[in-house]
């Protein structure tokens, strides 16, 4: 018989007012928070809130005085090293409380994607891109995702321009999302008018003419 915790409604309220969008599933280990039902970025169990966090964010974490998951107390073989409780500190402070959860969620966000890109190898299987866009990137010497990720989409299209190779704005709000895994065509103006900056900034470094506006191609 599963019996609901009687503070995990709250608890998932009060999250839910700190980032928006939060929810909680039984687990076998307590109950897990996610933020849009598919990012599980903390654990609920035993009256204590667990935050996942790697690397930088776990070192940050420990510093203020949080504990790693060490032990399940129903199941002692089952660990989640990445996982730490939330001190004091940080319970107090909701300003402090919502820096690290939204850098948790972002963090677990990019582990998702880099594992995504990983397992993709021809440039054509990314979202965006055809077997169009793989030979002119392959002509300029970028033969594979890895590579493409490791130059960038700025650096990218620096080397289609100087080949004469379609490097077009469309082509570059491409290669941008394509590094993103999502939709090019999601791109919102004040989005592309920020990447547009960036990218002439790129191209002006390299001798390069950039792009006047968004629809100059």
């Amino acid at each position: 018989m599963n019996i609901k915790d009687e503070h995990i409604d709250s608890v998932c309220s009060l999250l839910d007012q700190l980032v928006g969008n939060v929810s909680f599933k039984n687990l076998f280990t307590g109950y897990g928070l996610f933020h849009k039902e598919e990012t599980m970025f903390a654990i609920w169990q035993n009256k204590k809130l667990y935050l996942r966090g790697e690397g930088v964010l776990a070192i940050q974490l420990t510093k203020l005085g949080c504990e790693p998951f060490t032990t399940n107390e129903l199941n002692k073989r089952f660990v989640l090293s990445q996982y730490y409780a939330l001190s004091d500190q940080i319970l107090r402070s909701n300003r402090l409380c919502r820096k690290l959860i939204i850098l948790s969620i972002k963090q677990i966000l990019e582990r998702k994607l880099e594992c995504t890109l990983r397992k993709l190898n021809r440039l054509k299987d990314l979202p965006n891109l055809t077997i169009k866009h793989e030979r002119a990137l392959i002509k300029v010497g970028i033969t594979n995702v890895a590579m493409l990720r490791e130059i960038g989409a700025e650096n990218a299209l620096v080397e289609l321009k100087k080949s004469g190779s379609g490097a077009t704005l469309d082509f570059y709000w491409k290669l941008v999302c394509a590094l993103q895994n999502k939709n090019s065509q999601m791109l919102s103006q004040a989005e592309k008018e920020r990447l547009l900056k960036k990218l002439n900034e790129v191209l002006r470094k390299n001798g390069l003419k950039g792009y006047r506006k968004l629809d100059d191609e």
